[in-house]
């Protein structure tokens, strides 16, 4: 990036930093500790976005407790299915809580979880006065959003070639901007826009500007006619058996949370270019019952083959959504994706049922390499998936399941339960089974591998309130994978085990220990062929918090990565945070100083990071080296706010950085990245 630009930003912040107002941390805090919980090791795009955007929207619009609906509920992310009911419960028998302290009196709401509800809720009237459309359009959200990132250093593939040629079409710069309007549930409207490093942006390939587009339009005609939506958007049902768009939560230190809540229709406002659908979906809510119909048709990157006897046909699917090189634009839209299908559910006192029906329709043959991982995968042109699912809720037990079968006939199961014994003792257990030919290419259920498919497993987890300031978190998963995988050279099994222990002294000074041991078989170069051979992983942390003052907090974590493959490895990570967020100014900035020694790739070691707005980035550390950012928050005022991120990774021994044409020449790599926000 040019350095003239950088200036400006600098220029702007210190221009601004005379007319701010104030805010609070608390709830920038707890969607930090609420993401870091759910995403570690899942990298940037995992479509968690959806789960900020609900928490950043709830911590400046808190939702009224005493009004809520089952969805809004949901939409909280740290409410399990039978505290759902429980609070809903409450309010029916009991009528408006008053204060975040009656929720306590709720059997399994706990001081943890009230703190972490704090910042997202308030206790208005039970009533709330309904809005004329002007009144709608009127004391409506606008929102906009623009964003820039890239990096300092140049990559190999935004260099000339011998030959005169540059490998990456565009600029090193990443370039996103996103228009968004609400109006409570009742109206939304946004288009999303968003050019990734490497692409071109009005010009070549791009003439029309941003390489990607999203937009939709949301509205609720009526109470029977709930929501219909235009455009682009995403759809989730039941145990994400058969279709389970966006951000699918598996194993993390919410070792109860093993059931999907907030199902539905809901628009699409991320940049992931391809789990969303394309097209128009109505929800229709009569009595008890309530139904979505939903139809898309768009255009998704393919590997395109032909041949006399066959045509054309594709190999893969690509999901990058990257369009650098002549092969990627190649490959972009080349293949048509119509889906259709219906999901319905019924809402009884503790019962919910539902159904869903996809039918999916490529435009040429999808014809996969002839390797053995693929013997049972889905190909074809066509495929049918329908399934059927259920959740029963009552006292202090919860059972939950989905069972579903393809056009293939292969079959899929899955069983749980949870059981809130007592405040202090709760258990999960959830049973999967995914016959090997079993095909929904939209699914995102609870499991191990990336398919849901080919996977058979058996979870059990807890969580214990052993004193007043401790809580102990722990799971076990066993599965195995009857047929070939990717990574395996035959049938395979694994295991892992995961226990966290939390300690919260006081509401300044917390710290938590964890151990995590998952071993599972690999294949591995044995001389002349694959084995599988055992692949161990074991993880030991320890993080503590302090807040100095109001303003200051300190995080401090030691972490170690024990790994056997064919031969023994270790990695380390030390890093220090801080955190400055004074209550008298409007500013909230932090700060990272990280050291990692680890051996090699295998060894890595993950760590989240504070990001822009609706982003977040939790990057592997590999080698040694130090990693250093800084992220900076500032509001100028009620309707502005901007970020501000700088962040170094430098390596010690050695010449260049990432490979391919992502390769950095030297040991820095140094990324910036601004964000403007203004709300109307």
């Amino acid at each position: 990036m040019r350095s003239t630009p950088q200036h400006i930003v600098l220029a702007l912040l210190c221009f601004f930093s005379v007319i701010g107002r104030s805010q609070t941390p608390e709830a920038e805090s707890q969607v930090e500790a609420i993401i870091e919980s759910i995403v570690e090791e899942l990298g940037e795009e995992t479509g968690a976005a959806l789960i900020i955007e609900d928490l950043e929207q709830f911590a400046e619009n808190p939702l009224n407790i005493n009004t809520a609906t089952r969805e809004q509920l949901s939409e909280l992310h740290l409410l399990d299915e039978v505290q759902l009911q429980k609070l809903l419960n409450y309010l029916s028998r009991f009528g408006p809580a008053l204060s975040v302290f009656e929720l306590n009196t709720i059997d399994g709401f706990n001081r943890e979880l009230l703190l972490k509800m704090e910042p997202f809720i308030w206790f208005g009237p039970a009533v709330e006065k309904s809005r004329s459309v002007p009144e709608m359009l009127k004391y409506g959200r606008h929102e906009m959003i623009m964003r820039t990132t890239g990096t300092v250093q140049k990559p190999k593939g935004y260099k000339e070639k011998d030959d005169g040629t540059t490998p990456y079409e565009g600029s090193r710069a990443r370039y996103y901007a996103r228009y968004l309007f609400q109006s409570s549930d009742n109206i939304s409207v946004g288009i999303t826009a968003d050019k990734d490093p490497g692409e071109a942006f009005f010009a070549g390939s791009n003439k029309e500007g941003f390489d990607f587009y999203s937009g939709h339009v949301s509205l609720k005609i009526s109470p029977v006619i709930e929501k219909l939506t235009i455009g682009d958007f995403v759809v989730r049902s039941g145990q994400g058996l058969v279709l389970w768009q966006g951000f699918s939560a598996g194993k993390s230190v919410y070792s109860l949370n093993i059931s999907k809540t907030n199902q539905g229709v809901r628009p699409y406002t991320s940049t992931d270019e391809n789990r969303f659908f394309r097209g128009v979906s109505t929800t229709l809510k009569l009595g008890d019952a309530r139904a979505s119909f939903f139809y898309s048709q768009k255009n998704r990157d393919g590997n395109i083959e032909s041949s006399d006897v066959l045509g054309n046909y594709f190999t893969s699917l690509q999901t990058s959504g990257y369009h650098r090189t002549a092969s990627e634009i190649a490959d972009k839209n080349s293949v048509n994706d119509l889906n259709a299908g219906a999901v319905v559910s019924w809402q009884f006192q503790n019962l919910k049922v539902g159904a869903t029906l996809l039918y999916r329709k490529f435009d040429m043959p999808f014809i996969r390499s002839d390797q053995l991982y693929n013997r049972f995968r889905f190909g074809g042109k066509e495929n049918f998936v329908a399934g059927g699912d259920y959740l029963y809720s009552k006292g202090k037990y919860q059972l939950f399941g989905e069972v579903a079968v393809s056009k293939s006939k292969g079959k899929g199961v899955l069983q749980g339960a949870t059981a809130h014994l007592h405040d202090r003792i709760q258990l999960s257990a959830l049973f999967r089974h995914f016959d090997k030919n079993y095909h929904a290419m939209w699914a995102a259920p609870f499991s191990e591998g990336s398919q849901a498919a080919n996977e058979t497993g058996l979870y059990f987890g807890t969580r214990i309130l052993p004193a007043k300031f401790v809580t102990f978190s722990a799971y076990s998963d066993f599965y195995r994978f009857p047929w070939i995988n990717y990574s395996t050279a035959g049938p395979a099994v694994g295991w892992d085990v995961f226990a966290q222990a939390d300690f919260r002294l006081s509401r300044k000074m917390q710290f938590y220990i964890r151990y995590k041991n998952e071993e599972k078989e690999q294949k591995f170069r044995i001389e002349e062929k694959y084995e599988n051979r055992p692949e161990q992983f074991r993880k030991s942390r320890i993080h503590f918090q302090y807040s100095l003052s109001e303003a200051f907090k300190i995080k401090t974590r030691v972490e170690h990565v024990f790994y056997k493959g064919l031969k023994k490895e270790n990695g380390w990570m030390v890093f220090q945070d801080v955190q400055f967020a004074p209550a008298a100014f409007p500013l909230n900035a932090s700060f990272r100083l990280a050291f990692f020694d680890t051996e090699s790739y295998n060894s890595r070691i993950y760590a989240y990071e504070n990001d822009l707005l609706y982003t977040f980035a939790v990057p592997a550390f590999f080698g040694k080296g130090v990693r250093t950012y800084f992220n900076l928050k500032y509001k100028i005022s009620k309707k502005a706010e901007v970020w501000l991120k700088l962040a170094n990774t430098s390596q010690s021994g050695v010449e260049s950085i990432s490979s391919g044409y992502n390769e950095i020449s030297g040991n820095q790599k140094t990324e910036v990245k601004f964000q403007l926000r203004l709300k109307i």
